[in-house]
């Protein structure tokens, strides 16, 4: 997952500037040096986030004879990269295994100067790579080579509490078109409640990316695509405009305690676009919500487009250290991680494994979870082979979600002209990408 918790501002543009000057210096250090070997008996230190955690620990208790340090750290975007590039610097330091919770980092870990990132191509058999769901490794491949395996899968499905559905008497929306007719009926009829929200990820993720805005779409490793004049981002404005006015899109985090307790646990969510895995961690973990009621579709399709297109909201990622001295280890245990059907391994997370086999053993719990309406997985599956295929990685995304929110996410909170805020996000976007060795076209 990407967007588990509410954005530090503050200090993760302070990290992120920090990024940009450590990476340069590693440019310039020993960091473009030093090879991987094969010592048995190295210890192998794992980064992780505390989610996955157990995950972790539970593959340390599976294999008693491997010897693993366990180091927490953050998934912030940015963070891994900037403690790699303090490794340069050092010459040591470096994990063996480490985990990104902000998948884009991967294109800076594989990337000259750190080539932190080890290709697996010859380490994970290829019977194994073809079993992960459709496009989870198509992030990971650079000029032909593997440097990373998919955690999870986290495309974007609607999210329905199939219970108010019933009781207000509407039916799910099949367009955008239906979904903001529903919204305008909804704030009439029953305000308060709401069917989306564009804070973080959940904005840019289910909205921009689901519509296949050309926000982030890279042409080349140093080469991108910025035009939010194209129509597949004005017609989100344009979507979005009248549902944020009467309050039934909201610009709040759904990460930030009010909307919990206001908003989540007062169970008035009509329908949300988010992630599969928002199904366990939000409405079942954060908010509470009575079992029975919530159901996940297909996202509604855009009118006069010739397939329905998904976003996504982060996909956690593993990455081997060409650094470690027992590479074969190291990719095991990032094997494991993401492949097991160990009942405490992935299969027990909170979000659709990328693996398919761990997927099938996944969703059969789903199936047979009572706080399910119906069977969430047939939606969830569908939309992994549907995610637009121009919502890239990218070097710099914790400044892309920070314009974000100072751009787009800022006029909705005052009910102001997002199709004008998107003239302000493209400078931004712009001079980000720039600032990211980027060459930008439109």
């Amino acid at each position: 997952m990407f967007a588990n918790r509410p954005h530090q501002k503050a200090r993760r543009a302070r990290v992120l500037a920090a990024v940009t000057a450590l990476v340069a210096l590693a440019g310039c250090s020993s960091g473009g040096g030093g090879g991987g070997t094969d010592n048995a008996d190295a210890t192998l230190t794992v980064w992780t986030d505390d989610t996955r955690q157990p995950a972790v620990e539970a593959y340390v208790r599976a294999h008693p004879q491997a010897r693993v340090k366990v180091v927490l750290t953050s998934y912030k975007p940015g963070e891994v990269a900037q403690k790699i590039a303090l490794a340069d610097r050092a010459g040591k330091g470096w994990p063996d295994v480490v985990f990104l919770g902000s998948p884009s980092d991967v294109s800076a870990l594989a990337a000259a100067p750190l080539r932190f990132a080890q290709p697996l191509d010859d380490l994970v058999p290829e019977q194994t790579r073809q079993q992960f769901a459709k496009g989870t490794l198509e992030g990971c491949t650079y000029e032909g080579k593997l440097f990373c395996l998919a955690n999870d899968a986290a495309p974007v499905v609607l999210w329905t509490n199939e219970t108010l559905m019933k009781q207000f008497g509407y039916s799910v929306p099949k367009t955008w078109a239906e979904y903001q007719e529903l919204g305008i009926r909804l704030g009439k009829e029953h305000p308060g409640y709401l069917i989306g929200g564009i804070n973080d990820v959940s904005g840019y993720g289910a909205f921009f990316g689901g519509s296949g805005c050309p926000d982030r779409e890279t042409t080349g490793p140093t080469d991108i695509k910025i035009d939010l004049t194209d129509r597949r981002c004005t017609r989100v404005a344009e979507l979005l405009q009248p549902l944020v006015e009467n309050g039934t899109v909201t610009a709040t985090s759904p990460w930030d305690p009010t909307f919990t307790e206001e908003v989540g646990k007062k169970n008035a969510i009509l329908m949300y676009p988010a992630a599969g895995w928002f199904g366990e961690y939000g409405f079942k973990g954060a908010y509470k919500t009575p079992g029975g009621q919530l159901a996940a579709h297909s996202v509604p399709a855009w009118t006069g487009d010739g397939a329905v297109t998904t976003g996504a909201m982060g996909g956690g990622l593993w990455v081997v250290s060409r650094h470690s001295r027992n590479l074969k280890g190291a990719a095991e245990i990032a094997t494991w991680l993401t492949t097991s059907d160990a009942a405490d391994g992935i299969v027990a997370a909170s979000a659709l494994p990328a693996y398919t086999p761990a997927a099938r053993t996944w969703c059969a719990a789903r199936a047979a979870d009572a706080f399910y309406a119906a069977d969430p997985c047939p939606a969830m599956l569908d939309a992994v082979g549907k995610i637009a295929e121009n919502y890239d990685y990218i070097r710099f995304e914790g400044q892309f979600a920070d314009s974000y929110a100072q751009t787009f996410v800022a006029t909705a909170a005052k009910k102001g002209d997002l199709s004008g805020a998107l003239t302000v996000w493209q400078k931004q976007l712009v001079q980000a990408a720039e600032n990211a060795g980027y060459k930008v076209s439109r």
